[in-house]
């Protein structure tokens, strides 16, 4: 009886070491926000947003601020200039998954036009990403933001667009997490040394 106490007692300990461990919860990483000035884009062409990661970065939804007159699709997609390659590529359009995007843009309004991204969407510290959109018709897009929040990603290059990033910093554990894991271990091999001890 006194081997299951200790086992159940080292076991809620060890759960208790693996807390500081948890990652943070999601929120806006980039906030490239309320724009001063809107850009027309024309049919078929692509207007991009470069950004500088300072920091490993799981990225769950971008958002650019965006009006679609003609109500044609629109194509959001993420680059990564630094490995030339595509990373992800995503339309507008009657066929998107209505759980990918938290709004339906009306026809002829503006605003925030939000799309959920794959949760292995990872950029990587010291990379530069491209974001861009296009539209199969001509699109008003907001440039020149008023305000801006920068969370381990910065605009880099030309004319800064009206564009959102969420996500959640990779986290690393802090020394202090470590000492708490590492005494956690001894003390799970030490109860399980003495819950042999006791059963023989």
């Amino acid at each position: 009886m006194r081997s299951k106490h200790c086992l159940h007692l080292s076991l809620s300990i060890g759960a208790l070491m693996l807390l500081p461990l948890c990652a943070h919860a999601d929120s806006l990483v980039l906030g490239l926000n309320q724009t001063s000035a809107v850009y027309t884009l024309n049919a078929n062409a692509t207007l991009s947003q470069d950004v500088q990661a300072s920091a490993n970065i799981t990225l769950d939804g971008m958002a650019f601020f965006v009006s679609d007159p003609s109500g044609t699709p629109i194509t959001y997609s993420i680059s990564d200039l630094t490995t030339d390659s595509t990373l992800f590529s995503q339309t507008f359009d009657t066929t998107l998954d209505p759980s990918l995007t938290s709004i339906a843009i009306p026809e002829g309004s503006k605003g925030w036009l939000e799309l959920y991204l794959p949760p292995t969407m990872l950029v990587a510290g010291g990379d530069t990403y491209q974001f861009s959109l296009s539209g199969a018709g001509a699109l008003k897009v907001g440039v020149d933001p008023t305000s801006s929040l920068e969370n381990g990603l910065e605009p880099t290059g030309g004319s800064v667009l009206g564009l959102r990033l969420w996500g959640s910093s990779a986290v690393t554990p802090e020394p202090d997490a470590l000492v708490l894991l590492g005494t956690g271990a001894v003390f799970l091999a030490f109860a399980g040394a003495m819950r042999k001890q006791w059963m023989l």
